[in-house]
């Protein structure tokens, strides 16, 4: 380049305004168990962080089938996978195939048409074995004399080899060891911290899924064990601070067994004496079914939040209620089909801050409420959308202005901040997913004395749009519209 300038030129310099990182505001973090025998590597599901694309990879890591009762992660991959087709997810399994074991088993089974079929499920491969039932027993070799695989309702076919040592075997003995669900206790899903072995488990690695991913968790949920209120209090825990950053939303269910919340007429009392009753939380009841498959609404009503968002940009600013669900009906957790009219639904479930659903030519999501309801009327606290869009716009400022942390506290860092979030909640306001929203900085609440502390404080206020509740229009008769219209003929 030359020093003596004659001719056109251009030069670039550093955005000035910082860009925004969206956070893809309804992404669901699930806690739960998995059928992780059928997993590429069964050993490395346990008590670790997954985020899922796309179903294949849920059921190369995880494992799947539909018994959703005792694989609990399950129900969330087909809500999500299956039913609305969103994604990302992120997964936690607490099933440990070293600890969560019954006793091996063994059992004798006809070969049929160069196959055994062993109706069990749970089974782990590698502890399979495979011998013949005489009193000489022969152990065979796996994938020398037979080959092991699952079918897709977890039970394990054993085909025989024709050219191996177990060709002309009429029986054989399997002996095996298997998963037992019913070993998990809520202790589990809640977790814990092991000051010896530094490690965490269960909801405490929620934490983790922000600094190994990049991704915010902004939905949890334990489909299966949210309705144990211990477990639900813990994810309300949970959700308050994320990676010392984030907030987030729980979306759980009432128990519907018996003696519980079983009827409609007891979701309030039931309600009110777990502590279902914070901002945080939206609660659904009862368990939703879709065919023969039935699973808890949390997992639906989760996936059903995601797949708003992101047909919204990834803006969850949409209310849940009176949109499409994808069910065929509703359920306790005995079987008893559950039907709600729509002032039942009303008064015994959204009254009471609980969403529920209801069939109006197809079903519906229905309730507005989040758990805080009645308690707070404040829309800050009581309109899901307005929370969950509040949780957005908060956990955006943190990711978009992080890497202002430390800077100078100077003019240039006061602006890039108040004109970059002001872009935001322009953008914002522009897409009518907010009314509008200013942040400013007001040097009445920065004294100097907290300044030279390093702490400076912004202001940021939000208009949100309450969802249409209640739409009303008065009839009334007129007789003068008809005189008006016989005059007019007369003539």
């Amino acid at each position: 380049m030359s020093n003596y300038k004659h001719g056109i030129r251009t030069r670039r310099i550093p955005t000035q305004l910082s860009i925004p990182i969206k956070s893809d505001g309804c992404i669901q973090c699930v806690i739960g168990t998995a059928p992780v025998n059928m997993a590429e590597d069964p050993y490395d599901t346990v008590n670790k962080p997954f985020v899922f694309h796309n179903k294949s990879a849920a059921i190369n890591d995880l494992g799947y089938c539909t018994d959703f009762k005792n694989y609990t992660l399950c129900q969330s991959m087909y809500a999500s996978f299956d039913v609305f087709g969103v994604a990302p997810i992120v997964m936690i399994n607490v099933l440990d195939p070293e600890k969560h074991v019954k006793a091996q088993l063994s059992k004798e089974y006809g070969v049929v048409g160069g196959k055994i079929q062993i109706n069990e499920t749970g089974i782990l491969l590698d502890k399979l074995s495979i011998s013949s039932t005489g009193e000489a027993e022969t152990v065979y070799k796996d994938e020398e004399d037979y080959i092991a695989t699952f079918n897709s309702d977890g039970t394990v076919t054993v085909a025989i080899i024709s050219t191996g040592a177990a060709k002309n075997e009429t029986s054989l003995k399997a002996t095996f060891a298997q998963l037992d669900p019913s070993l998990v206790t809520y202790e589990d899903v809640i977790g814990s911290y092991n000051v010896k072995t530094k490690k965490k488990t269960g909801m405490e690695l929620i934490g983790r899924v922000y600094p190994k991913y990049g991704i915010v968790p902004s939905l949890l949920l334990a489909p299966g064990w949210s309705h144990i209120p211990a477990v639900n209090l813990a994810l309300n825990a949970k959700a308050q601070l994320i990676s010392s950053l984030f907030t987030a939303k729980v979306v759980s269910d009432l128990d519907t067994a018996e003696g519980k919340a079983d009827s409609m007429e007891e979701i309030k009392e039931y309600k009110d004496k777990s502590a279902y009753s914070d901002r945080n939380m939206i609660v659904a009841w009862p368990l939703v079914g879709v065919g023969d498959y039935k699973y808890y609404y949390s997992a639906q009503l989760a996936a059903h939040l995601e797949w708003l968002a992101a047909n919204n940009g990834g803006v969850p600013s949409a209310s849940p209620s009176n949109k499409d669900l994808k069910i065929t009906g509703l359920y306790t957790a005995d079987g008893e089909e559950v039907t709600l009219e729509m002032d039942e639904a009303n008064d015994y479930a959204n009254a009471c801050g609980i969403v529920t659903a209801i069939n109006s030519n197809g079903w519906k999501c229905w309730g507005n409420n989040t758990a805080a309801y009645p308690s707070s009327s404040d829309p800050i606290d009581r309109w899901i959308n307005i929370v969950t869009i509040f949780d957005y716009i908060e956990n955006n400022f943190k990711l978009t202005f992080f890497q202002k942390v430390d800077d100078l506290t100077n003019y240039r860092l006061i602006d890039e901040i108040v004109s970059g979030f002001n872009m935001q909640l322009n953008s914002l306001q522009g897409s009518d997913d907010i009314a509008g929203g200013e942040i400013v900085f007001d040097h009445d609440e920065n004294p100097i004395n907290e300044i030279l502390n390093g702490h400076i404080l912004f202001h940021t206020r939000i208009g949100g749009y309450a969802p249409a509740e209640d739409i009303e229009n008065v009839f009334e008769f007129d007789p003068t519209i008809t005189e008006a219209a016989l005059e007019g003929g007369a003539e």
